[in-house]
């Protein structure tokens, strides 16, 4: 008979719970130094980031999620939701040298090791915060090894989500949102784009081709994308010289950002500048998102039944003293008022696709250059995100639903507005019932579920909380309990939800972020 082993110290030690609220833009510090780190977020979302030596890696870490911080570490929690937010942060001791696995970290990271900011579920977790929460620091024997049995069952998970295929690509898509953030906030700042390249822990090629599945766009052409829009806003709306955009935008040398700028806009930045410093009045929202893809901003816009009441808004148009008014169809007295403040473009938008549209008021305004080269990047960013959709939902069928205060509306392929982008760009398989279908309003989930379609995509305010689209996800499930799978994504927009550029633009960027962020979920 084999002699028995004796059975080793445990190498997981429960040291403590603490709980912290976040209010909206509220922030936490931690030092891990020897100790290990559960972190759990109870509701919300919040931004992790940490930072060892010359590594830094952030992500957002969502309600229901454990993140893990590793010893020798700072950690910044912040809330930058405009709800007030809940983390529960779990210290432990972990012996590596008692495992026979590799370890994160059996000292500082250096800038060679692995650090990346892992994030997972577990079905059973929020049973087992409230014990960890109920600890009040007593020695009480039984609730002491119930946490340490939890905490075993938590580091197996979290070593379990490490091996697991895909993991690593997980993390890589992190790094490339925080790089895309970073890009966005410190574009006219000089920028090493191998240098980010070289710290993202892949190989440079597989960074870059990580960036452009995410972006639809090579890094250094969408630094070019972000500064040469920053550039149109600048010319367009401020008395700055050529040399100061120039400067602004990130660019050192007037005449190298001349070239670029000619070389993309098909124009340089001085006739740019002739033709869009125009004084506009834009009477219709709608048209907003297609001014601003031109660099535009107008003198005044106004809100939608604006014409209904005219006496009260004629004087504020004749006001802002404008050189063009662009509208929407108004009655014919209204328009020759209108004739006399200034020119007037009044435009039938209704019967024409968003495309069309921007280049009809670019071509009005000189720009056609600009609209042809925004439209050549937006399809190159529809192509990336019908690769990920080709992936990801391949020819499953998708109704569309849009989640208001009190009701929800299926889209149909009648309703172009939405049919455009989704169904057509796109190319999302729409169900058979969308096929004849405008749009479908109803006052509960449960008339939305009895469409015989098991796949959903909620179109939902951007003010909508995590937990409120985590509850709806949950309810659609219950509904669809058929033991098909089921798909439930959620897109966000900023209201209105309207038919232009700028909208399609960011709704094409939400649908590629969230089937990045469910690719390994």
């Amino acid at each position: 008979m084999r002699p028995v082993q004796p059975v080793r110290k445990s190498s997981l030690y429960y040291m403590g719970t603490e709980e912290f609220k976040l209010d909206s833009l509220q922030s936490i510090e931690l030092s891990a130094d020897h100790v290990s780190i559960f972190g759990f977020v109870m509701q919300e979302s919040l931004k992790v980031t940490l930072e060892s030596e010359s590594r830094r890696r952030s992500g957002k870490v969502w309600s229901g999620e454990l993140f893990f911080i590793p010893p020798h570490c700072q950690c910044t929690i912040e809330n930058r939701g405009a709800a007030a937010s809940q983390v529960i942060i779990i210290r432990f001791e972990w012996d590596w040298s008692r495992l026979s696995i590799p370890a994160p970290s059996a000292r500082p990271f250096r800038p060679s090791d692995e650090f990346h900011l892992y994030s997972f579920r577990m079905p059973q977790i929020r049973h087992w915060i409230q014990d960890f929460m109920s600890d009040c620091g007593d020695d009480e024997p039984v609730l002491f090894y119930q946490l340490q049995s939890h905490l075993y069952a938590m580091v197996s998970s979290l070593m379990t989500y490490i091996q697991k295929p895909g993991a690593v690509d997980d993390v890589l898509t992190d790094y490339v949102e925080q790089t895309k953030r970073y890009m966005l906030e410190h574009y006219n700042t000089p920028m090493d784009i191998e240098e980010i390249a070289r710290l993202s822990g892949v190989s440079p090629n597989r960074f870059y081709q990580s960036f452009r599945r995410h972006t639809g766009l090579t890094p250094h052409k969408f630094m070019t994308t972000i500064r040469l829009n920053a550039s149109l806003c600048l010319l367009a709306n401020t008395p700055s010289s050529v040399m100061e955009v120039a400067h602004s935008v990130g660019y050192s040398d007037e005449l190298y950002f001349s070239r670029v700028f000619k070389k993309h806009m098909g124009m340089s930045p001085t006739e740019y500048a002739a033709c869009a410093k125009i004084r506009i009045a834009n009477l219709s929202p709608v048209f907003q998102g297609d001014l601003s893809v031109l660099g535009i901003t107008p003198k005044l816009t106004l809100r939608r039944g604006w014409s209904d009441h005219p006496e009260k808004y004629l004087h504020q148009i004749e006001s802002c003293r404008p050189e063009l008014i662009f509208c929407s169809p108004v009655p014919e007295d209204l328009y020759r008022r209108l004739c006399k403040i200034a020119p007037v473009v009044m435009l039938h938008w209704k019967g024409m696709s968003w495309k069309e549209r921007l280049l009809k008021i670019s071509g009005i305004l000189g720009l056609s250059t600009v609209a042809e080269r925004w439209l050549a990047y937006f399809d190159m960013k529809v192509e990336n995100a019908k690769f990920h959709i080709r992936r990801q939902l391949g020819d499953e069928p998708f109704l569309l639903v849009g989640s208001f205060e009190e009701q929800f509306r299926v889209f149909g392929m009648q309703h172009k507005k939405m049919r455009d982008l989704f169904y057509d760009e796109l190319q999302v398989t729409p169900p058979a019932q969308a096929n004849k279908v405008n749009f479908h309003e109803v006052m509960t989930l449960g008339e939305v579920a009895s469409l015989d379609c098991n796949n959903v995509l909620f179109l939902v305010p951007s003010t909508a909380s995590d937990d409120y689209c985590a509850k709806l996800e949950e309810e659609w499930r219950r509904l669809k309990r058929n033991g098909k799978k089921k798909h439930c994504l959620f897109i966000r927009y900023v209201e209105p939800l309207l038919y232009n550029p700028s909208m399609h633009e960011s709704l094409l960027d939400q649908t590629v972020n969230q089937l990045l962020l469910t690719s390994g979920k």
